[in-house]
């Protein structure tokens, strides 16, 4: 019997077709599909969109461009629970990081524990940055959320990597639409709901952003006119800038994925209903968040797994799935105990009780467009024998 892995890129012949395309058309960057790419993401998103190529360089463009003009001391705020793509980027940069803790329900940031951290810090910097995760593709509080940074004179940008094709509640407000934040990002790694092996993209309404972001993925460079016919020269570089292209192959399989997205997501919410119902009664073990909400994206299907309760480390739990040939995953160690975060919290220290009591049991089941019904049952069952044992 076959191991379920937690995510699989679904694909068929149309990427085939439109990898073959590109390779036939000798045009392999700086091309069409690029733009077609960006027309299908500005669809779903409801916003205005420049690709680039990975959410992490999506990021790091997002703060070198939100910094530059700001002298003084600057600073990113965003919950422990996260991946260190934004966190990282924000110190290559020379930002500092300070970390906040989640809500139990939905593992998506606090406000409270924001404001809090907030309130201490913020006379101590010329730039804030806060960076709100929906986590496993659920929105996060978005009004809650801007209360605060408006409060304290914080930019809001959303980390939307989880979450292209989610809504924020409403159908006719994709996340990307958001009227509270500067701008949304978004990964397109293997295993996100619309997934070209390697990318990212910026979601904003600020046209000055997204032009200097355009041109910041190209090395800055800007066309000197002539009055002859000459191509792409001459040009000039004012401000050095960074090779962040999405290739045409990326471009090629993302639009592809982009126009498939809708059915994807219908896909991935029934699956994640016949997990609900499926761990409703089961007293070690509770979904994340505990019901299913009609805007997620769902791209993770995190539990938590009362490890007190059944006597067993995390590892233990991950051990008893694989001798069931099923992998689960963790998403994720959370920043402060990750030592290039560990000591970013400043005094007087966050503390993060949400999350410290989560992790222990946090783990994310198989969930991805093209997981049948089968497999499914194979984890629910290994669950409800986790779970009741």
């Amino acid at each position: 019997m076959a191991d379920i892995p937690y995510a699989r890129p679904y694909w068929n012949a149309d990427e085939a077709a439109a990898l073959q395309a590109v390779l036939e058309s000798g045009s392999w960057t700086n091309g069409g599909q690029v733009t077609e790419f960006e027309r299908e993401l500005t669809r779903i998103t409801g916003t205005p969109v420049v690709t680039m190529s990975s959410g992490t360089t999506a990021i790091l463009a997002l703060l070198h461009l939100l910094g530059e003009e700001v002298a003084g001391p600057k600073l990113l705020v965003t919950p422990t629970l996260n991946f260190a793509a934004g966190a990282a980027s924000a110190r290559l940069l020379g930002w500092e990081v300070g970390l906040c803790d989640v809500t139990a329900s939905d593992l998506n940031v606090c406000p409270d524990s924001l404001a809090g951290l907030l309130d201490r810090v913020h006379r101590r910097y010329a730039k804030i940055v806060v960076l709100p995760v929906h986590y496993a593709g659920h929105p996060c509080d978005m009004a809650a959320v801007s209360a605060v940074c408006r409060r304290y004179g914080a930019d809001l940008v959303e980390d939307a990597c989880h979450a292209v094709g989610g809504h924020y509640g409403d159908p006719s407000a994709p996340i990307g639409s958001s009227e509270y934040s500067v701008a949304a990002y978004f990964s397109f790694h293997p295993v996100k709901p619309i997934a070209s092996g390697e990318g990212g993209a910026i979601a904003t309404r600020d046209e000055r952003l997204l032009e200097r972001l355009r041109r910041l993925r190209n090395h800055n460079m800007v066309p000197v006119p002539t009055h002859d016919d000459c191509g792409p020269w001459p040009y000039d570089i004012e401000f050095p800038g960074m090779n962040l292209r999405l290739s045409e192959f990326h471009a090629a399989v993302g639009a592809v994925q982009a126009r498939r997205a809708a059915q994807a997501r219908r896909e991935r919410a029934r699956l994640a209903a016949r997990y609900h119902e499926a761990f409703a009664t089961l007293p070690a073990v509770r979904s994340v968040p505990g019901r299913q909400r009609d805007g997620s994206a769902h791209h993770l299907f995190p539990v938590v797994f009362d490890t007190r309760r059944l006597g067993l480390a995390k590892r233990d739990v991950l051990a008893l799935f694989q001798e069931r040939g099923i992998r689960c995953q963790v998403h994720y160690t959370p920043l402060h105990r990750l030592g290039a975060f560990r000591d970013r919290a400043r005094e007087p220290r966050t503390e993060f009780p949400v999350m410290d009591e989560a992790f222990p049991g946090l783990l994310s089941l198989p969930l991805w467009y093209g997981l049948g019904d089968t497999d499914q049952d194979r984890v629910i069952d290994a669950v409800e024998s986790l779970a009741r044992t």
